[in-house]
């Protein structure tokens, strides 16, 4: 009997114990949920601030669940290339941004241009001009091998994007027909108030300005004295073309002659590489320009050809002017009213009329031009060396200070130093 009641009573005991251990795990086990849960919304809480950063895989209410495979993207289907349209060529990386620039080049043969020298491809210069004008640091294309016959052109801003490059490896030339000028223009190629604008390559523009200059009289310069000017005997001056003065549409060419190449209102201009030939006045002008690099740069004219000055700069300043071979008929750098900060040096000159500032105070008006350097320069077969000309006004009229001549060496036929202005003024008095 005793036995029996122990027994029970030790029986009693492990029921007693088994329903309290399972109460405490319960309870432990409530807590633990209840702790998940709080961990869940904060989690939860946290991914709705931060938003989609986390990604669709954090542990948010998803376990248990088979995850899902994101689909990898598709290659895109290949383009086929244009049949017509810019080309294209990846240029190096700019410096900074670390990224690859890839600039429009624009051919004109895509715009229509046919580059055969009798077909006027004016409008698809124009239409080149249009598109590239949109792009910044674009490319306009005129190839090697081809001849564009192109008639006067503005190629202008303001609105235009920065640095496009004009890469000239083909031969532009101008028409010979009067119907192209009307009753004359200023200028045949120019470019209008742009900023960072390179002209550049191996290539030519031809002005054709044989038909111009028979009929252009020796007396547009007084300043140059032409009647008296006596040729070398050498014979670099040449013959007059053997060109009609008639155009070769059968009309006569206006009196007005154009520039061949101009820049106005423009900042950062480059030029390089190109020859520009024959002219039929300036072959290359610059006007109101600030910041101008002009190097390995070719003028090619005749000695005889009037009022062809290689490159004229008037109201321009910071001019860089060298490596360059200039030859044609009257001052190989012509330096206007206005200028400043010029520097030339390294230059042929000659054929021509030498490097010249003036003429300058013509009809008593005011002619300002400053801190100009010309060195180093090799001249032969030329008129004069360096030379100051102003226009004979009042004795009051012109000053000049600051001058100074140095180490020149060389040959001459006529004068190696002539001060006619000065002789001038003190014949007034």
């Amino acid at each position: 009997m005793g036995g029996f009641c122990f027994k029970n009573l030790t029986f009693m005991i492990v029921v007693l114990l088994i329903v309290w251990c399972s109460h405490i795990e319960t309870c432990n086990a409530r807590r633990v949920g209840r702790h998940w849960r709080q961990s869940r919304g904060g989690a939860a809480s946290l991914f709705k601030k931060k938003g989609k950063k986390y990604g669709s895989n954090h542990h948010n209410g998803n376990a248990g669940k088979p995850k899902q495979k994101t689909p990898s993207p598709k290659a895109p289907a290949p383009v086929p290339p244009l049949a017509a349209g810019p080309k294209q060529s990846p240029p190096p990386p700019k410096k900074g941004d670390g990224k690859a620039a890839y600039p429009a080049v624009l051919s004109v043969l895509d715009f229509g241009a046919k580059g055969d020298g009798s077909t006027d491809d004016t409008k698809a210069f124009q239409a080149a001009w249009a598109a590239a004008c949109k792009v910044e640091a674009s490319v306009i294309d005129v190839p090697a091998k081809h001849v564009f016959l192109v008639g006067p052109i503005s190629f202008s801003g303001p609105y235009c994007q920065h640095d496009i490059v004009f890469q000239l490896d083909g031969k532009i030339v101008a028409p010979t027909g009067s119907s192209h000028w009307g009753s004359g223009l200023l200028q045949w190629l120019e470019f209008t108030k742009l900023v960072g604008l390179t002209i550049k390559g191996s290539g030519t523009i031809d002005g054709n300005g044989a038909v111009w200059w028979q009929s252009a009289p020796y007396d547009d310069d007084p300043l140059d004295d032409q009647a008296k000017l006596i040729f070398p005997s050498n014979g670099t001056f040449g013959k007059k073309p053997p060109f009609p003065v008639r155009s070769s549409l059968g009309g006569k060419m206006p009196s007005i002659k154009p520039t061949a190449l101009r820049f106005y209102g423009s900042f950062n201009v480059t030029v390089t590489g190109i020859t520009i030939q024959n002219s039929p006045q300036c072959h290359l002008k610059f006007d109101n320009c600030v910041g101008v690099s002009v190097y390995n740069f070719s003028v090619s004219s005749p000695g005889d050809s009037p009022n062809t000055d290689g490159i004229h700069l008037q109201n321009s300043k910071d001019v860089l002017i060298r490596s360059s071979n200039l030859a044609c008929g009257d001052d190989c750098v012509s330096i206007q009213t206005g200028c400043t900060n010029v520097y030339i040096h390294n230059v042929n000159c000659g054929p021509g009329h030498g490097i010249s500032i003036g003429g300058l105070g013509k009809d008593n008006t005011k002619a300002c031009v400053s801190n100009i350097t010309v060195r180093d320069i090799i001249m032969h077969n030329t008129m004069n060396g360096v030379r100051i000309k102003t226009w004979q006004n009042q004795t009051s009229a012109v000053a000049l200070s600051g001058i100074n001549y140095e180490k020149h060496k060389g040959t001459y036929t006529i004068k190696p130093v002539t001060l006619r202005a000065a002789i001038a003024c003190r014949a007034q008095m």
